[in-house]
């Protein structure tokens, strides 16, 4: 596997205040969910272990909505979100499909465990 230059979690939700509220909204009444949003935040913001977990990984991690990707990344995440890549020189890898995601059940240490061993 090529050298991953960075990390790139892509939640299943638009950004923005009308995106957040629409994800609300549609969590609420069991329309909506993002399993990559159970693990990454609570009801306060950003989990401290989420924090810890990035620092832990060593690469830079940066987090993206549906509505905030590039056009490369959009096209191809599509119909794969939520998900994590690594960012390559010569594009991107699937690190963590929305499967494997739903298997944490909202455990940063699960996903944790599976974004090192990706990347080993």
């Amino acid at each position: 596997m090529p050298k991953i230059n960075r990390i790139i979690g892509v939640y299943h939700a638009d950004g923005g205040v009308l995106g957040e509220l629409k994800y609300m909204t549609g969590k609420l009444f069991g329309k909506t969910h993002c399993a990559l949003c159970d693990i990454t935040h609570g009801r306060t913001g950003k989990k401290d272990a989420w924090k810890q977990c990035e620092e832990n990984l060593g690469i830079p991690i940066k987090f993206v909505h549906l509505n905030e990707r590039e056009s490369k990344l959009k096209e191809y995440t599509q119909n794969i979100t939520p998900c994590i890549v690594g960012k390559t020189n010569t594009g991107y890898v699937l690190l963590v499909d929305n499967g494997k995601l739903k298997k944490c059940k909202g455990n940063v240490k699960e996903l944790e465990s599976l974004l090192l061993d990706s990347l080993k």
